[in-house]
């Protein structure tokens, strides 16, 4: 079974925007369950999850999301409990409430660099009220501030960069001012440098959006730049 060890004291908050309890989850009966520490991260902080591979990481994500439900436990979302709605109910609350990281950033191939950036804002009214002024105008001032050439705004997203790519798919999930921010290893392909560069990036933005971050990752050297760390043990 995964054992699972929590690095910092209890996480506590009146208003947390992320709340776990007794969380279990398998993929096949076969399987021992996968357990999973309660949390409780406060509105507008950030949170560091670390593992070795097969510690259960990406799955924790996945019911952090609502893109799985837990065999056991509960998972709250800004007040909501993620296990109580409805299929369709969780899809709208994800896309109104959560800016979601992927590892392999599942960028739209056929869209442009803006056009991602403003996707969240199409398919979530709400998403849209929360940009300062327009979807377009929220996202051409993150992509400046992302680094991303005005040139290469309209440009398809496979013609750009793995960094660029990157920093694009932090700028969709940050657009809107989501309450959450999930990250899964998104720094795995950069270098030292531009990997610090580009968390700074990503928690001062979500700090003046409000926005908490749970990030993934195996690399123990970004633990510093978060509020709390939990560290997931398992089998590499």
């Amino acid at each position: 079974m995964t054992s699972l060890t929590e690095t910092t004291g209890p996480l506590t908050d009146p208003l947390p925007a992320l709340t776990t309890r007794g969380l279990g989850f398998r993929w096949e009966p076969s399987q021992p369950m996968l357990r999973f520490p309660d949390l409780d991260i406060p509105r507008g902080e950030h949170l560091f999850l670390q593992g070795a591979s097969g510690s259960g990481k990406s799955t924790l994500l996945s019911l952090l999301s609502g893109m799985q439900i837990p065999h056991s436990g509960t998972v709250s979302i800004l007040d909501t409990e993620l296990q109580r709605l409805a299929s369709s109910a969780r899809d709208r609350f994800r896309a109104d409430h959560i800016g979601v990281i992927f590892q392999q950033f599942n960028l739209v191939p056929y869209l442009s660099a803006l056009a991602n950036v403003t996707l969240p804002c199409r398919l979530s009214p709400r998403r849209r009220q929360n940009t300062r002024s327009d979807p377009e105008k929220d996202a051409t001032e993150l992509l400046k501030l992302l680094a991303i050439p005005e040139d290469h705004w309209q440009r398809k997203v496979t013609r750009l960069s793995i960094g660029q790519q990157q920093r694009i798919a932090a700028a969709r999930a940050l657009i809107g001012a989501p309450g959450i921010i999930l990250a899964d290893e998104p720094t795995s392909a950069l270098d030292t440098d531009n990997r610090d560069r580009f968390l700074d990036l990503l928690l001062g933005l979500a700090n003046e959006r409000g926005s908490s971050v749970v990030f993934v990752s195996h690399d123990r050297g970004l633990s510093s730049h978060f509020h709390h760390q939990i560290h997931l043990g398992g089998a590499s």
